[in-house]
């Protein structure tokens, strides 16, 4: 019987379940359309022409696992990879008879696929990803928007002695009752943004005894209970309900803006430390034509000399000049090989991978002049500064959230007024047992407690009763029901049972309450300030840039006339020298004058494309000069665009409205 019992039981919990899940928030259901939940390892590199940094698609965290048609898999982890932490295989494919030939462009977009800092910061997102799951479960709140299910069952067996038979209504004869229950008890939670929750509660007890005090024996009881609570003041509404999940997006937003900075950040250090290097190596050859020049004047003095027409004195100092050229030459070997090392780490994860011991890294692209863009108006560049800048951007989104925080707070002030609503069921059923007479048992009485036994006086005597005789009673057994009937009362509104309440708390002076709408407002106040602190420093940066490169492009200009002049010179001097009308020590002065002339151009060069780099990184151009896009990487995109896979482009940054 108790089997057949606890399997109706489990058919009920069953269809109890099905049947009140969709209820669920649409939000909550399901995770779209993507499956890919791990990266798949990169087989053959792309096509050169293919710009895309990985095919790699991140799984949508702040979606979780989807209940259907698998309704186990939101109890299963989710298989995150590991990091992978090779270099990625494009690198091989610019390498050649043990160089390495490197574009800007090849550069970039190595050190994106390669830059640790962005791997690590690329999970950030990903970790903001699962607030946003937690807030949409109701974390934070006094709701669980996440339905809950919940099923108990007991199985309770007793057997206790028995003193007195007739007091405990156990029955004439028994020295000892048996009582048996089992239960079977279901409840379904749900909150939701609104304020409400909603809650169905279902109790079920199956109960048998040998006493013949119960007139149903065995019994099975059930009771069904609908249960809606409605906050009307404190709690009420989609501010204060949805407060934690509008701030977890826009946490991740901002997550999104700071691995944009460091992309930009990254992508400004990579071409500067890559026009370093071309610096380096330009510098290596001005220092090689200084060492020429050196040498060559060195073997005219010494001819000179043997044939007497020259003193040793000159051909000694000629001898240092080579000395001191040599010197710089090494001395631009060495800044060449360090600068090589630094370009080499920002575009690996494993600069001691096998291949790229002794690797020469060979830059394809030299200087260039930049088109002029400096005559921008400054109100214009500050404009557009503003408005692509993800380091200001950080602090617009905050503000939002500030704004959600002290509307939450401000609904937080008022009381709290619940109303629940509640309409239940209760039913009963079982084997229902009556007496309708009895025989008497020879020579055995049962006191009469209503008739004392009394003196002659009058006065009862203590614990002494007239004695009737006891009799067994003839037990008949009607109405053989059970579960089903039990159900079907409930079904039929047999015996309804309503309830309406309210619940009033009214906090005296409330100051926790205004300690947080206080601190809100002037959290909100100080970010305010720090956003026009941002807006001038961003200002101010614009300018400098500005000026940077309007006098990078002005310096260019000086260092290449003087360059050209003290070529002239040098070539004067020598015919000079020729005529005997100059001397070695002026003409080894004109070298130095020239070498250092012919390094401040190359220096002035890698100025200017550095200033034209750093302009683009205070209008916030860098991304789209160089053809970048922040984006999933499961999503398409342009054949030459460079994507950046776990973030999101700038039209997915979810920041919420203020007034919604």
């Amino acid at each position: 019987m108790m089997l057949r019992y606890m399997r109706v039981f489990g058919i009920l919990a069953l269809v109890l379940a099905v049947t009140i899940s969709p209820v669920a928030p649409a939000y909550g259901q399901q995770q779209g359309t993507q499956q890919q939940t791990q990266p798949q390892q990169q087989t053959q590199p792309p096509p050169p022409e293919q710009k895309k940094i990985s095919d790699q698609a991140p799984a949508e965290y702040s979606k979780g696992k989807k209940a259907f048609p698998n309704m186990l898999a939101p109890y299963a982890p989710l298989n995150i990879p590991m990091p992978n932490l090779s270099n990625s295989a494009r690198l091989q494919q610019f390498i050649r008879d043990g160089k390495l030939y490197l574009s800007l462009q090849d550069c970039i977009a190595l050190a994106l696929e390669n830059n640790l800092d962005i791997a690590v910061q690329r999970y950030l997102p990903w970790i903001a990803d699962t607030s946003i799951l937690s807030a949409l479960s109701g974390q934070g709140t006094l709701l669980n928007y996440d339905p809950h299910f919940t099923a108990t069952s007991n199985i309770s067996h007793s057997i206790s002695p028995v003193s007195n038979p007739f007091l405990t209504g156990a029955g004439a004869g028994l020295t000892s009752q048996t009582q048996h229950q089992d239960t079977a008890n279901f409840t379904y939670n749900q909150g939701f943004s609104t304020g409400t929750n909603f809650n169905v509660t279902m109790f079920n007890t199956h109960f048998s005894s040998n006493s013949s005090a119960f007139s149903f024996n065995p019994s099975v009881q059930s009771n069904l209970t609908v249960q809606v609570q409605q906050a009307l003041l404190n709690g009420f509404g989609l501010v204060p309900n949805t407060r934690f999940i509008k701030i977890a997006r826009n946490t991740r937003a901002i997550s999104d803006l700071q691995f944009q900075q460091l992309v930009i950040t990254t992508i400004t250090n990579v071409q500067d430390d890559y026009w370093n290097y071309v610096f380096t190596i330009q510098n290596i050859a001005v220092a090689q034509q200084s060492l020429k020049l050196a040498t060559t004047l060195f073997e005219s003095n010494k001819k000179q000399e043997e044939i007497g027409t020259m003193a040793p004195l000159d051909v000694i100092s000629a001898q240092a000049q080579v000395a001191s050229a040599t010197t710089q030459v090494i001395q631009a070997q060495t800044a060449k090989r360090q600068s090589e090392v630094v370009l080499l780490s920002v575009i690996t994860k494993n600069p001691l991978a096998q291949g790229l011991s002794n690797l020469e890294i060979v830059p394809t692209d030299s200087t260039f002049i930049p088109q002029m863009v400096e005559d921008v108006p400054l109100d214009q560049a500050v404009r557009e500064a503003l408005a692509n800048r993800p380091d200001y951007k950080q602090f617009q989104i905050t503000l939002n959230t500030d704004d959600i925080n002290v509307r939450a707070s401000r609904n937080a002030l008022l009381p709290t007024f619940n109303v629940t609503g509640q309409y239940g069921w209760s039913s009963l059923a079982g084997h229902q047992k009556q007496s309708t007479g009895g025989v008497i048992i020879p020579g055995l009485f049962i006191a009469n407690l209503n008739e004392p036994i009394v003196t002659p006086g009058g006065v009862p005597i203590a614990g002494q009763f007239v004695g009737i005789p006891a009799t067994t009673p003839i037990v008949t057994t009607t109405n053989i029901t059970g579960l089903t009937d039990a159900f079907s009362q409930i079904g039929g509104n047999q015996f309804p049972n309503y309830l309406l309440g309210f619940n009033l708390n009214f906090p005296i002076r409330n100051r926790a309450a205004q300690a947080s709408n206080i601190a809100a407002i002037l959290q909100q106040r100080e970010d305010m300030t720090q956003l026009q602190r941002q807006q001038n420093l961003v200002v101010v940066d614009v300018h400098q840039a500005q000026i940077q490169l309007e006098q990078s492009r002005a310096a260019l200009a000086s260092a290449i006339q003087a360059r050209e002049l003290q070529q002239r010179t040098l070539d004067a001097e020598q015919k000079k020298l020729l005529l005997g009308t100059s001397s070695a020590l002026l003409v080894i002065q004109v070298q130095n004058a020239l070498a250092l002339a012919a390094g401040q151009e190359v220096q002035t060069r890698v100025n200017l494309v550095e200033a034209k780099v750093n302009f683009d990184r205070a209008l916030g151009r860098t991304l789209a000069v160089n053809n970048i896009q922040i984006a999933d990487a499961g999503r398409s995109a342009a054949p030459r665009d460079t994507l950046i896979p776990g973030t999101r482009t700038n039209g997915d940054l979810i920041v919420d409205d203020p007034k919604q």
